[in-house]
Protein backbone atom coordinates (compact mmCIF):
# COMPACT_ATOMS: atom_id res chain seq x y z
CA UNK A 1 0.00 0.00 0.00
CA UNK A 2 1.69 3.54 -0.91
CA UNK A 3 0.35 6.37 1.59
CA UNK A 4 1.56 9.45 0.66
CA UNK A 5 -0.12 12.26 3.17
CA UNK A 6 -0.62 15.96 1.40
CA UNK A 7 -2.68 16.64 4.35
CA UNK A 8 -4.30 15.60 7.88
CA UNK A 9 -7.69 15.48 5.96
CA UNK A 10 -5.96 12.90 3.25
CA UNK A 11 -4.18 11.08 5.87
CA UNK A 12 -7.41 10.56 8.33
CA UNK A 13 -8.84 9.71 5.14
CA UNK A 14 -6.28 6.91 3.82
CA UNK A 15 -5.85 5.85 7.51
CA UNK A 16 -10.23 5.46 7.36
CA UNK A 17 -9.57 3.33 4.47
CA UNK A 18 -6.74 1.43 5.35
CA UNK A 19 -9.40 -0.15 8.15
CA UNK A 20 -12.02 -0.39 6.06
CA UNK A 21 -11.94 -4.09 5.65
CA UNK A 22 -11.83 -4.88 9.21
CA UNK A 23 -14.40 -2.80 10.34
CA UNK A 24 -16.87 -4.71 8.06
CA UNK A 25 -15.81 -7.74 9.18
CA UNK A 26 -16.38 -6.65 13.03
CA UNK A 27 -19.66 -5.27 11.80
CA UNK A 28 -20.73 -8.63 10.28
CA UNK A 29 -19.71 -10.21 13.41
CA UNK A 30 -21.87 -8.15 15.19
CA UNK A 31 -24.76 -7.74 13.52
CA UNK A 32 -26.60 -11.36 14.85
CA UNK A 33 -25.83 -10.01 18.45
CA UNK A 34 -26.75 -6.73 18.07
CA UNK A 35 -30.12 -7.15 15.95
CA UNK A 36 -31.45 -8.99 18.52
CA UNK A 37 -34.05 -7.63 20.26
CA UNK A 38 -33.47 -9.10 23.89
CA UNK A 39 -29.85 -7.88 23.45
CA UNK A 40 -29.12 -4.32 25.71
CA UNK A 41 -25.94 -3.04 24.83
CA UNK A 42 -24.30 0.54 26.13
CA UNK A 43 -21.56 2.95 24.56
CA UNK A 44 -18.53 1.56 25.38
CA UNK A 45 -17.28 4.59 27.06
CA UNK A 46 -20.37 4.49 29.03
CA UNK A 47 -19.57 1.12 29.64
CA UNK A 48 -15.96 2.09 31.18
CA UNK A 49 -17.55 5.04 33.52
CA UNK A 50 -19.51 2.24 35.08
CA UNK A 51 -17.09 -0.01 35.68
CA UNK A 52 -14.38 2.31 37.31
CA UNK A 53 -17.15 3.65 39.33
CA UNK A 54 -18.19 0.11 40.34
CA UNK A 55 -14.44 -0.60 41.12
CA UNK A 56 -14.01 2.27 42.85
CA UNK A 57 -17.37 2.77 45.21
CA UNK A 58 -18.86 -1.03 44.60
CA UNK A 59 -22.36 -1.77 43.61
CA UNK A 60 -23.90 1.65 45.18
CA UNK A 61 -22.75 3.64 42.04
CA UNK A 62 -24.65 0.93 39.81
CA UNK A 63 -28.07 1.93 41.64
CA UNK A 64 -27.63 5.36 41.49
CA UNK A 65 -27.12 5.57 37.91
CA UNK A 66 -29.65 3.32 37.46
CA UNK A 67 -32.22 5.13 39.05
CA UNK A 68 -30.92 8.09 37.58
CA UNK A 69 -31.55 6.12 34.39
CA UNK A 70 -34.96 5.56 35.07
CA UNK A 71 -35.80 8.47 36.56
CA UNK A 72 -35.02 10.71 32.85
CA UNK A 73 -36.75 8.01 31.09
CA UNK A 74 -40.02 8.71 33.84
CA UNK A 75 -39.49 12.06 33.20
CA UNK A 76 -39.46 11.80 29.20
CA UNK A 77 -42.37 10.16 29.76
CA UNK A 78 -44.18 12.37 31.41
CA UNK A 79 -43.19 15.13 28.52
CA UNK A 80 -44.52 12.75 26.10
CA UNK A 81 -47.94 12.02 28.21
CA UNK A 82 -48.53 15.93 28.53
CA UNK A 83 -47.61 16.32 24.58
CA UNK A 84 -51.00 13.05 24.00
CA UNK A 85 -52.86 15.05 25.98
CA UNK A 86 -52.79 18.46 24.36
CA UNK A 87 -53.22 16.69 21.12
CA UNK A 88 -56.09 14.70 22.14
CA UNK A 89 -53.85 11.13 21.07
CA UNK A 90 -55.82 9.29 24.04
CA UNK A 91 -55.07 5.48 23.37
CA UNK A 92 -51.22 6.98 23.06
CA UNK A 93 -51.84 8.86 26.41
CA UNK A 94 -52.94 5.16 28.30
CA UNK A 95 -49.71 3.32 26.68
CA UNK A 96 -47.32 6.22 27.79
CA UNK A 97 -48.87 6.15 30.96
CA UNK A 98 -48.30 2.46 31.52
CA UNK A 99 -45.35 2.70 30.88
CA UNK A 100 -44.30 5.34 32.93
CA UNK A 101 -46.29 3.22 35.65
CA UNK A 102 -43.62 0.37 34.84
CA UNK A 103 -40.63 2.40 35.23
CA UNK A 104 -41.83 4.11 38.17
CA UNK A 105 -42.24 0.70 39.91
CA UNK A 106 -38.63 0.01 38.83
CA UNK A 107 -37.62 2.78 40.58
CA UNK A 108 -39.24 2.36 43.78
CA UNK A 109 -37.94 -1.79 43.49
CA UNK A 110 -34.06 -0.34 43.09
CA UNK A 111 -34.39 1.90 45.78
CA UNK A 112 -35.24 -1.03 48.18
CA UNK A 113 -32.24 -3.07 46.72
CA UNK A 114 -29.20 -3.28 49.23
CA UNK A 115 -25.70 -2.39 48.45
CA UNK A 116 -22.63 -4.51 49.20
CA UNK A 117 -20.59 -1.72 50.11
CA UNK A 118 -19.51 1.60 48.84
CA UNK A 119 -22.45 3.24 50.02
CA UNK A 120 -20.63 5.84 52.21
CA UNK A 121 -17.20 6.56 50.26
CA UNK A 122 -19.91 6.79 46.90
CA UNK A 123 -21.99 9.45 48.44
CA UNK A 124 -18.90 11.56 49.76
CA UNK A 125 -17.25 11.50 46.64
CA UNK A 126 -20.70 12.49 44.54
CA UNK A 127 -20.99 15.20 47.29
CA UNK A 128 -17.64 16.35 46.72
CA UNK A 129 -18.16 16.41 43.14
CA UNK A 130 -21.11 18.02 43.16
CA UNK A 131 -20.22 20.66 45.24
CA UNK A 132 -17.36 21.60 43.14
CA UNK A 133 -19.82 21.27 39.67
CA UNK A 134 -22.15 23.81 41.82
CA UNK A 135 -18.97 25.95 43.01
CA UNK A 136 -18.02 26.43 38.73
CA UNK A 137 -21.25 27.33 37.97
CA UNK A 138 -21.58 30.23 40.43
CA UNK A 139 -18.50 31.56 39.22
CA UNK A 140 -19.38 31.27 35.88
CA UNK A 141 -22.66 33.21 36.16
CA UNK A 142 -21.59 35.39 39.69
CA UNK A 143 -24.58 33.64 41.42
CA UNK A 144 -24.19 33.16 44.83
CA UNK A 145 -25.39 29.45 46.85
CA UNK A 146 -28.32 31.50 48.36
CA UNK A 147 -29.75 31.92 44.67
CA UNK A 148 -29.64 28.82 44.09
CA UNK A 149 -30.44 26.93 47.80
CA UNK A 150 -32.97 29.46 48.48
CA UNK A 151 -34.36 28.57 51.73
CA UNK A 152 -37.54 29.34 51.01
CA UNK A 153 -38.29 26.65 48.19
CA UNK A 154 -38.83 23.19 47.94
CA UNK A 155 -35.16 21.52 47.54
CA UNK A 156 -36.49 18.86 45.98
CA UNK A 157 -38.02 20.83 42.77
Amino acid sequence: MNFSFDSVGNFLRQAKEAKASKRAEIDKGLSPLLADPSTFAIAPDAADLLEKSLERYGDEALKATAIVALGKWVELHGTWLEQHMLNGSIQEAVLTACDMTKLTQAVRLLEDVGSFGGDDDYRAAVREQINQAVLERLEETGEEPSDIFDPYTDPLL
